[in-house]
């Protein structure tokens, strides 16, 4: 593969507070505590040191959630990582997303294999410690309609289950028919049997979806020794008791989130919106939202209701009922784990600067904020595509309609467009009117309105001109039109469309293999990978 890298801002898809993060704008310095450069490191070690683990029981839990693991693999990497946990020159770097259905755009295979990088860069620069990477599985999440499908191909294949509640429970055993679907369109080739073996492994012997993701990854990564936590765990969320105790009956984080928001908001756009108590009501087939009314405490669309008294014997037993939203996420894994950098998209990124000052208030280490990898695929047609149409790697994320015209103008050999010529235009109609007016006032309108008339004709003969030229290269525009549907499908990037089925249908495991060789996260630019 041949690599190029280009800055974010100039691809167009990243916001303003993302690209402003990357250069270090002086305007976001008070929503985040550490550079994202290497030599923040032994910084965040040193702080992250002052705050509280809970190592033991970390471990504990994982060993736990690994145990039916060990009655089928071997996970010796992840174990080791698991054990090591436990020690005190051991840190993790982490991302987090949900468990979507057969793992969802590529962007969470990107957000994986940044952290496995970074995880070894550290292990292999930083002498004395150790860096385990982390995949935070959100699997309480209860957005069905978001993670119950993939596009492959050019279709949705959907799961429409009549199941409700956190997405990671949910059963699998339905999924039989949809994966039969796929494997109709992908035919019997090598590479597809052993794609739709992958799907059946996790997702047809795992009961749930939580279970199968933890599966298929750890098929991809577990020889790296990534690290799946569950955060719908009830030892792991008995150790968020304190803080989930603080917002069913204080409230705590509204004010202070609210308030760093709208701090946020004078620059930038807001990813979140906090509630004045940002916890669910989780249970089989539910998870609602939590809102106090008077002395009692209501679970919305639903007859649950607490008395502070019932609420507070609920919490103490069974803690895994309640499940932190967006604003309480962050704090809770971060609480759980000895972490010193949270990996993320762009989006990910943004809200995390916006709950600084909630980390601070509870007393938990804020880490090292870091946007994960993101890349352009481009295989061996579309590099062709490319030269036959001389286009370069840092022009592609233009819009069609501005590449057409680039391409128009190299075919015609000069530009084709009359803006140098209506300048001529409207600066020769200014004196013109400017002597008619000197000649009689009354002439201004007839003036006025035949430089409009020549302005309507010379846009006219510019279009010409560009039909013209379109109609010798219509073949060549189709091609234009192919390469930026195969590039940024549904003019989005593919990692936030394109499923990771048809790049291994293609190469196999050589597609995992190729992004870990050429992802650096430290490196805060955009990867176009071209094959050769």
């Amino acid at each position: 593969m041949n690599k190029a890298l280009v800055s974010y801002a100039s691809t167009g898809f990243f916001s303003k507070a993302v690209t402003d993060y990357i250069e270090g704008s002086e305007k976001l310095k008070p929503f985040y505590t550490y550079a994202p450069q290497l030599s923040s490191f032994p910084e965040i070690i040193k702080n992250r040191q002052q705050h509280p683990f809970y190592r033991e029981e970390l471990s504990n839990a994982l060993i736990r959630q690994y145990e039916p693991f060990e009655q089928k693999d071997s996970v010796d990497a992840v174990k080791a990582n698991i054990i090591r946990l436990k020690d005190a020159s051991t840190f993790t770097i982490v991302t987090a997303h949900q468990p979507n259905l057969f793992l969802g755009p590529l962007y969470l295979i990107y957000k994986i294999i940044s952290t496995i990088n970074l995880a070894r860069q550290l292990s292999e620069t930083m002498t004395g410690y150790h860096f385990v990477p982390v995949y935070w599985m959100g699997s309480e999440d209860h957005d069905k309609e978001e993670l119950n499908h993939i596009h492959l191909f050019g279709k949705t294949f959907s799961w429409n289950t009549d199941q409700q509640g956190a997405f990671g429970r949910m059963k699998t055993d339905s999924l039989a028919l949809l994966i039969d679907e796929i494997k109709a369109v992908l035919g019997t080739a090598e590479e597809a049997v052993r794609c739709i073996g992958l799907l059946e492994m996790s997702y047809l012997k795992e009961s749930s979806v939580a279970a199968a993701t933890k599966r298929l990854l750890y098929h991809f990564f577990g020889a790296d020794g990534l690290v799946i936590v569950d955060g719908d765990d009830h030892a792991l969320k008995k150790l968020f008791i304190p803080v989930m105790k603080s917002e069913l009956y204080e409230q705590f984080s509204f004010p202070i989130v609210n308030k760093s928001t709208g701090l946020f908001s004078e620059s930038y756009t807001s990813q979140i919106t906090p509630r004045e108590i940002n916890l669910f009501y989780l249970d089989d087939g539910i998870r609602n939202r939590i809102v106090k009314e008077g002395d009692t405490w209501n679970v919305l669309n639903t007859t649950h209701s607490f008395t502070a008294d019932e609420l507070q014997k609920l919490l103490l037993e069974q803690p895994e009922k309640f499940s932190p939203n967006v604003v309480l996420r962050p704090l809770y894994q971060e609480l759980v784990l000895p972490n010193i950098a949270f990996i993320g998209g762009g989006a990910e990124i943004t809200y995390w600067m916006q709950l600084k000052a909630l980390f601070l208030s509870a007393g938990v280490a804020f880490p090292m904020l870091l946007l994960r990898n993101s890349a352009v695929w481009i295989d061996q047609a579309n590099v062709t595509r490319m030269k036959k149409l001389n286009f370069s790697a840092d022009i592609i994320f233009k819009p069609v309609d501005k590449l057409t015209d680039i391409f128009l103008q190299q075919q015609a050999g000069q530009s084709i467009s009359l803006d140098e010529e209506r300048k001529l235009l409207i600066e020769m109609m200014e004196r013109t009117l400017e002597r008619a007016i000197a000649l009689d006032g009354s002439l201004k309108g007839a003036v006025e309105a035949e430089k409009v008339k020549m302005l309507k004709s010379m846009d006219a003969l510019e279009e010409k001109l560009k039909k013209a030229v379109k109609r010798k290269e219509e073949g060549a525009l189709q091609q234009l039109h192919v390469l930026k549907e195969k590039l940024f499908p549904a003019n989005s990037l593919q990692e936030r469309y394109d499923n990771f089925i048809a790049y291994y249908l293609k190469y196999g495991p050589g597609f995992i293999d190729s992004l870990k060789k050429n992802f650096d996260p430290m490196d805060q630019r955009f990867t176009l990978l071209m094959e050769e």
